[in-house]
């Protein structure tokens, strides 16, 4: 899928309450049952996924081309989607190996909605996956 392939870093957004909420954030592996991400159970960002699963992440390139996924994510407690998150990303491994994955929460979104849109020349492409 076009939109998945685009971007690893970008800005993950929530709700809290009935209010936006968005922060920096990192697609930690982009496999064939989804976009891979993690939290730290004891967040405001974990309560808020556990309250309303609904997320949308988007993230722009140098061009200002840009993808926006949104969706219904769904946890995992398997300890091989926590090991793919230490494989791929270097942020993990640091917040992660002093207190281990005890307390890390993966998350996937595995179907939702796609757009990509190539900024220069208008070119939007809209997927469901």
């Amino acid at each position: 899928m076009a939109v998945r392939e685009i971007v690893k870093v970008g800005n993950l957004a929530t709700c809290n309450g009935n209010k936006p909420d968005t922060r920096p954030f990192e697609v930690a592996h982009i496999a064939n049952e989804g976009l891979l991400f993690y939290v730290s159970a004891d967040t405001e960002l974990s309560k808020q996924l556990k309250e309303n699963p609904n997320i949308c992440f988007c993230a722009t390139d140098e061009k200002y081309n840009y993808v926006k996924i949104t969706g219904e994510i769904s946890f995992s407690n398997k300890q091989e989607d926590k090991d793919k998150v230490l494989e791929n990303s270097h942020f993990a491994k640091k917040v992660f190996e002093s207190c281990g994955t005890e307390k890390m929460e993966v998350f996937y979104l595995s179907h939702g909605q796609g757009m990509l849109h190539h900024h220069m020349d208008d070119n939007i492409i809209k997927e469901s996956f």
